[in-house]
Formats: C-alpha cells, structure tokens, sequence
C-alpha cells in the first residue's frame, strides 16, 4: 500500500503515471577531495504497478459524526532488486530511452575522484564491471562513452632502509579504464571495463 500527497496522489486519472520505481531514502554524495555534497543518491530497489488509486472514505461513528477516511493506493510490485520497506518512495517509471554509447577520449583532461560505490552492501573497493560515481558531471564537461584511466594514488611510506627514514611517494599505477555512461550536473556513473586491483 502506498500514499501521494497533494499533485503526487496515486490516482488512475488520465496522463498520471501507473508504472513506478521503488528508491530507499537518498544518501549524500560527497566530493573525497573539497567534503561539498555533489548530489544524492537514491537506492533503486524494484518495480511496481498501479492496482488501485487512493481514494477517501466516509465513515459514520456511533456517535452519528461522519468522518473522512483515507484508504491508501494498493500496488503490485512486479520486480526486486532488495526487499521493500516501509518509508521507500515511488518515482514514475521514466519513458524508455534507447541510448547508444560511443567509447571516446574526453577532449581535455580529466582529474575525477571516485565518490561512492554503487550498490546497496557497503564494500572498500570496487572490482571488474561494477558501477562507480566520480565527482564530475557535466558542468565540467563530462559525457557518456568517455572513456577514462584509472589511477591508483601512490602512497607516502617512510623509507626504513636510508639514514634519517625519509617519506617518500610511491608513484600513481594504472589500474585499468572506465567508461562513462550516466552523467548528472556534478556527477557521473561510470562502469568498470578492465581492472587489475580494487578501485
């Protein structure tokens, strides 16, 4: 059972959305780099279809008062990707695109940071054809079919072997490329196509 609320009530009127995509609440994004929040992102966890609209009933109480009931939409979650909860929220299911995807260089160079690993289970790194978000959109140029190499940050080590134990910077490694498919204002989605380690 599910509710709207004013503009967005779950009606079957003509030109109102039927179709829906289920999202957990939405998580900051954050840029690695400057800490300023680059968007949020919602958790996709499945499908559903209209069954019923929401509608108001009139209730008589014993007492002769007669009141206004609300009696929620009912809908039929049709796919899963996780369990639905209480509080997840319906967004209208977007006209299907058809997009093709040319693999290219960006014109001009990229310094992006990995934001966030896509997917519901927390991990530490990403591996081969998993889905990452990097802190740059298209405010910056960003498009899809970029393809971008990644580069695994050389960490600063104290060298234990030479007098004084001095820090030194390991150098940057490549560590594989990434295609860019999805892009936002400052964000992009990219897909991990060839990796050696964890991203």
């Amino acid at each position: 059972y599910a509710r709207g609320a004013g503009p967005t009530a779950l009606l079957m009127d003509a030109g109102k959305p039927r179709d829906f995509r289920i999202f957990r609440n939405s998580t900051p994004l954050k840029d690695p780099v400057t800490g300023e929040v680059l968007g949020f992102e919602g958790q996709y966890v499945g499908q559903a279809v209209l069954a019923r609209p929401e509608t108001t009933r009139d209730v008589t109480e014993s007492s002769g008062t007669v009141t206004s009931t609300i009696v929620p939409a009912t809908i039929d979650v049709v796919s899963t990707k996780e369990e639905i909860r209480v509080g997840d929220r319906l967004l209208p299911e977007p006209e299907r695109q058809m997009r093709s995807y040319t693999p290219h260089a960006p014109a001009q160079p990229v310094d992006a940071r990995v934001v966030s690993i896509y997917g519901s289970t927390p991990v530490a790194v990403a591996g081969q054809n998993q889905v990452i978000a990097i802190n740059m959109g298209t405010a910056q140029g960003m498009e899809p079919g970029h393809v971008l190499t990644l580069l695994t940050q050389g960490d600063r080590v104290r060298d234990t072997t030479a007098e004084g134990k001095p820090t030194i910077k390991l150098p940057s490694e490549h560590n594989g490329l990434a295609m860019v498919f999805l892009t936002f204002e400052r964000v992009s989605y990219a897909l991990l196509l060839d990796v050696r380690t964890g991203v």
